[in-house]
């Protein structure tokens, strides 16, 4: 499931840059995604953050993730602990342009292994966690630290609870020209949601490097949000029609409002792939027509990446302004019977 949800962000996500790409908005323009497996107010979640980016932007050279108001977070783990995986995909710009794969664990660090006095991504800063992510690209292995601090005073204190921050290589430097696009990470233990219903928008501010250049280009810091629904409801039901034709039909809602353009698929117990699959329209509703000889059993279920057409949130100080929005969530629905009609 947690693959399949991975695979799910990622070519959504794909396409959301895409939409991006051929906007009026800023040449430069990353994209923040949450997901979280549950929205249930007040409840531990699984959570998955990403970064995305077309071949066509500027490499970047760092990212700031700011988790709304209302989360909390345990960063208690042990040093070595394992609280999650990651998945990325990255561009070698003088390797032909081929564009690897990488993935691995998201493991707990130290932050005495990263003295503020040398370290050239947050430098002069102390950090209240850091996770590490560690992969080989070009046949050269790369360690990227997150660090991990709660906010609680300063301007930040007024839409953030807490910030994440990690610094990328590349081209310019690294092996074969490598350049992260894209990072995905599925965090496990960590995070607990708000207490309440209300969308949750989280803020990232992403840095690139001047073309063809090791140096950061902070003029050209970009801002990306992300909405987190805090209500979310898939329905499911079926009509039976002559012949042993079944329609499932459902509807998909989030805070309450129709969400169109969902990718919906549909499932047998104990089945990896779908065996049925359908969008919704513009009214969040959608249906999967399937013809049966017995009895069978569905759910239903989903896990889209939406672009924006504007920034849900008051931006928040990026040199360009806020540039990318998205939408996210996983939906899915109990088990519905189906009995064909002789």
């Amino acid at each position: 499931m947690r693959g399949s949800i991975r695979l799910a962000i990622t070519a959504c996500a794909a396409l959301a840059t895409l939409a991006f790409a051929g906007s009026a908005w800023a040449v430069y323009n990353p994209l923040l995604t949450v997901t979280s497996i549950s929205n249930k107010p007040g409840k531990p979640t699984t959570m998955f953050l990403g970064h995305f980016q077309n071949t066509t932007d500027d490499a970047t050279a760092k990212d700031t993730i700011y988790v709304p108001l209302g989360y909390q977070m345990d960063l208690t783990q042990a040093v070595g602990a394992k609280i999650g995986t990651f998945s990325g995909g990255a561009i070698l710009r003088s390797g032909g342009n081929t564009e690897p794969e990488i993935s691995g664990d998201l493991i707990v660090d130290s932050p005495a292994n990263y003295p503020p006095a040398t370290n050239t991504c947050t430098p002069g800063q102390t950090h209240e966690a850091v996770w590490r992510i560690d992969f080989t690209l070009a046949g050269t292995p790369q360690s990227v630290p997150i660090y991990l601090d709660r906010v609680t005073v300063g301007p930040e204190a007024l839409f953030a609870s807490a910030k994440l921050q990690f610094c990328l290589q590349g081209p310019v430097g690294t092996t074969s020209g490598a350049q992260v696009l894209f990072l995905l990470l599925d965090v496990e233990g960590v995070f607990t949601s708000p207490p309440n219903t209300s969308p949750r928008i989280w803020h990232a501010t992403f840095t690139p490097y001047f073309p063809d250049t090791a140096t950061w280009n902070e003029a050209g810091t970009t801002e990306g949000q992300a909405v987190s629904p805090g209500k979310v409801k898939l329905t499911l039901t079926v009509k039976r029609l002559r012949h042993g034709v079944v329609l499932l039909r459902g509807r998909l809602l989030a805070d309450g409002k129709p969400f169109a353009g969902a990718p919906m698929e549909l499932y047998a117990p104990g089945k990896l792939t779908p065996v049925g699959k359908a969008r919704t329209n513009s009214k969040g509703r959608f249906t999967i027509r399937k013809r049966l000889k017995k009895k069978a059993r569905f759910y239903a279920a989903t896990v889209p990446v939406k672009a924006l057409t504007s920034c849900p949130g008051p931006p928040i100080g990026a040199p360009q302004g806020c540039t990318t929005a998205t939408e996210s969530f996983v939906a899915s629905t109990g088990l519905v019977v189906a009995k064909p009609r002789k």
